[in-house]
């Protein structure tokens, strides 16, 4: 498993520059913690390692594959799980459809034995054979992280996975992320929520403006001083690089 790197990596929709330059690299083992406003370019940078949009400059490179070339992104794909933000289900399919789907995509790794301990792990075992579009936005969270968790092979990106979750869903959630990094995978997490993200990260990259403004432990974002260096750094353009 060699995990993510992006070197230079810039993203743009026409004449706006969603991501500049950005050079991050996400260690298998490790869980790298996004943090930054809106507009900061978190959710632009995760949708391209998870093969759903290009990017426009710069190396992209998952599982050591290149995300630049055909081949490269579709072995790259295969490696990965990715939550969107928002949407990336079904609404007439239930759990058990979207999970046999996901079989029929990735083969093994739907198993259904799998897929059965995860719905139970995430709490959907009395909601398994409803419509997802009936869910409510806390529960339909749950199963777009089950579902990055099953496909998860090197790496597991997780878009805003705590949003409208109750406590026991970001349990779980926490609890599944540091499974996958304790499985060797490299591990991508972006949230708004600041001190859950730092206490659920080893790492954290702080982007403002679709640069990078801050890379550092999570300790060094904890706290009452973390959260005065992290309001410091969105007001602030200043790249700041901490080893």
């Amino acid at each position: 498993m060699t995990g993510v790197d992006l070197a230079e990596v810039s993203i743009r929709y026409g004449d706006v520059v969603a991501v500049d330059r950005l050079t991050l690299h996400a260690a298998p083992g490790r869980v790298l913690g996004m943090l930054g406003g809106n507009g900061a370019g978190k959710s632009s940078t995760l949708r391209a390692i998870g093969g759903v949009n290009a990017h426009t400059s710069g190396r992209l490179c998952v599982g050591g594959f290149d995300l630049a070339t055909p081949d490269g992104a579709d072995a790259a794909r295969a490696l990965v799980g990715y939550c969107p933000d928002i949407g990336g289900l079904i609404a007439q399919a239930t759990p058990d459809e979207h999970i046999d789907l996901l079989g029929s995509l990735r083969g093994s790794r739907g198993k259904r034995a799998v897929g059965d301990d995860l719905v139970e792990r995430f709490g959907l075992s009395t909601v398994r054979d409803r419509p997802a579009g009936t869910f409510s936005h806390g529960m339909q969270r749950r199963l777009s992280v089950l579902l990055a968790v099953l496909a998860a092979r090197e790496v597991l990106v997780l878009d805003e996975p705590f949003d409208g979750v109750d406590p026991s869903g970001v349990e779980v959630t926490v609890s599944a992320i540091r499974d996958a990094a304790r499985a060797g995978m490299a591990v991508i997490v972006s949230t708004h929520l600041q001190q859950l993200l730092t206490s659920a990260c080893d790492d954290v990259a702080v982007l403002v403006k679709g640069r990078l403004a801050a890379s550092c432990g999570s300790d060094e974002l904890s706290g009452p001083d973390g959260e005065r260096r992290y309001a410091d750094l969105l007001r602030s353009d200043v790249v700041e690089a901490v080893a």
